[in-house]
């Protein structure tokens, strides 16, 4: 077999037909589909016989499929590792039961592997299905807290080519064989939630990595994600620092950095703005920023004192009005660029002055200010 394929099933009826009529119209031959109900209950089991016989009947000579059901809930690592026990292929997927399936994201997660043997893993990008934006592109680290890449973006601005993030989410992943016979099976001491990234540092651990390509997308409702998934997160979140804090580098500053140069910004002549509440990140992003140009970090203006939570940034009640007519181009540093969509009047009363302004926030986004005018924007959720 060249590809494992492994589907953990915790969901609802109306999203699951959905994901397996995506799968039907989407998996490629020579693979083995190996699908956990973990505990989703009998209709969906049934549900999901149902798509292994039509698999069978349609695609006998070219897909297997093994359906196993857990009475109850055990959780996403137990079922993967169910999955992990059976599989035979060359190539092992995780693939959740709430995506749509884009065509060619078997082959083109296959291509990145090939393309970069010493990789080990790869995952795929995912997008809103209400919207089109950038929900999961890869996660990257601040130096207390990791974030999702390039979250709320259009996906023409991610990278052109395949590029190494930290870890990804399992819901749409890749590793090959060798990966896995080394690694062995996921910590089951994680339950529903970080068993992935635990895995990928073990990995890393012995010289893999994990790569994003941008041509490899697929849709997520991110729907029933398993049971106790909050209750547990803590305990997830601490288990996974205390084992592997010190071995994660702040990598979303060197990006902010890099993507400050690909749009040849100058920051020597611009007014600069702080509106980043996140304040070691901040501090961190600003004293690279004065080693690399020569900035002076006293004139910065720090306005992050009065953001306030996750309510939008409304730049008329934060800024002194005679920002709106400053004719130097601005720098804005921002937690996430769309909590500035909501200015819709001052935006458009500082183009008349200045259009060269540039966001950037602490997910790695580099932004033009004013795109932030269009009246639809393809992501708007912060986490």
């Amino acid at each position: 077999m060249r590809s494992s394929v492994i589907v953990p099933v915790f969901q609802s009826r109306n999203v699951l037909a959905l994901f397996l009529e995506s799968m039907r119209q989407t998996v490629e031959p020579d693979t083995q589909l190996i699908v956990v109900n973990d505990g989703s209950g009998t209709e969906v089991g049934e549900q999901i016989e149902e798509f292994g016989r039509a698999i069978k009947a349609e695609r006998a000579h070219a897909i297997t499929v093994t359906t196993l059901h857990n009475e109850n809930p055990r959780g996403c690592g137990q079922a993967l590792n169910q999955g992990l026990a059976l599989a035979e292929g060359d190539h092992i997927f995780f693939v959740d039961s709430d995506l749509i399936l884009e065509p060619g994201w078997q082959s083109g997660m296959l291509r990145t592997l090939s393309d970069n043997p010493d990789a080990g893993m790869t995952a795929g990008v995912l997008l809103y299905p209400q919207t089109g934006g950038v929900q999961h592109c890869g996660i990257s680290f601040g130096e207390t807290l990791g974030r999702h890449l390039y979250l709320n973006a259009r996906p023409a601005a991610l990278p052109q080519d395949p590029y190494t993030v930290p870890m990804a989410a399992f819901a749409l992943f890749a590793m090959t064989r060798q990966v896995r016979d080394e690694v062995g099976l996921l910590d089951e001491r994680y339950f529903n939630g970080y068993e992935d990234f635990d895995y990928q540092m073990r990995a890393r651990r012995l010289g893999y990595r994990t790569m994003i390509d941008p041509r490899v997308t697929s849709y997520h409702w991110e729907r029933r994600n398993g049971v106790h998934r909050d209750g547990n997160r803590k305990n997830n979140l601490a288990r996974f620092w205390k084992s592997w804090g010190a071995q994660i580098d702040n990598d979303i500053t060197p990006r902010l950095l890099a993507g400050l140069a690909d749009r040849t910004v100058d920051v020597r002549d611009r007014l600069l703005l702080d509106l980043a509440e996140t304040r070691t990140d901040a501090d961190d992003f600003w004293r690279a920023l004065a080693d690399a140009s020569g900035i002076d970090r006293h004139d910065i203006l720090d306005y992050s004192t009065r953001v306030d939570g996750g309510s939008p940034i409304l730049l008329p009640q934060m800024l002194p009005r005679e920002l709106l007519t400053e004719p130097r181009p601005m720098l804005i540093l921002v937690e996430n660029f769309v909590r500035l969509l909501d200015n819709g009047m001052w935006l458009t009363q500082r183009l008349e002055t200045q259009s060269a302004d540039v966001v950037v926030d602490l997910y790695g986004n580099v932004q033009s200010l004013a795109d932030l005018t269009a009246g639809c924007w393809p992501g708007a959720r912060v986490r």
